[in-house]
């Protein structure tokens, strides 16, 4: 009898699993890697929700992490360009290892390449790491990045150049949950078999 009651516990355990992943299958992180010239300097994840840097975003914005391991990105005249399921009048805030909060408009594309909108921005700043927040944006239905504006000697002999943006991969991000819940039912099901006999 009490083999039954944690077979059940089990059973249900493992069922919840299953089905909670449902709630949340349109979350989706994309990861891009940027480079120039064959070379990687750096990376883009665009994930929906959640922490964006040091900011707490809502569910229906985009968090854009970008980090560069070589270079910088230029926060001056076109910065970068999206397409997709972009919010073209959205707001976007810019929080930079620079030391604040900078203000992105939308604006040309410049040396960006077929983008639905751009971002521009006055000054001539440097970062390393750029975190945006794309409003009223969604992840799951496709967000492509477009050419990122950076600074570093790769862009010899000028001091500046448009990085490009390859999608490295798309990751559901309950995708591991569900099989861990699945995995439990077939587990709770051999279990009681073996125990039923």
């Amino acid at each position: 009898m009490r083999n039954r009651f944690k077979l059940s516990i089990l059973a249900v355990l493992a069922g919840t699993l299953a089905i909670v992943p449902a709630a949340f299958a349109d979350s989706v992180t994309i990861t891009d890697t940027i480079s120039t010239g064959g070379m990687q300097i750096g990376t883009a994840t665009l994930t929906q929700g959640g922490m964006c840097g040091s900011m707490s975003i809502s569910s229906t914005s985009v968090c854009v992490d970008i980090q560069m391991t070589s270079g910088s990105v230029r926060l001056g005249g076109p910065v970068i360009g999206f397409s997709g399921n972009v919010n073209e009048n959205g707001m976007t805030s810019t929080l930079t290892d620079v030391g604040g909060v900078f203000t992105l408009s939308s604006g040309a594309c410049g040396g960006i390449s077929k983008e639905t909108i751009c971002f521009d921005a006055n000054g001539s700043a440097t970062a390393q790491s750029l975190f945006l927040v794309l409003t009223n944006a969604d992840t799951s239905s496709g967000i492509t990045l477009g050419n990122i504006h950076v600074a570093g000697s790769f862009c010899a002999p000028s001091a500046t150049c448009f990085a490009t943006t390859t999608e490295v991969s798309t990751v559901p991000e309950t995708g591991s949950l569900s099989l861990v819940g699945t995995g439990l039912i077939g587990l709770a099901a051999l279990v009681r078999r073996r125990f039923s006999t």
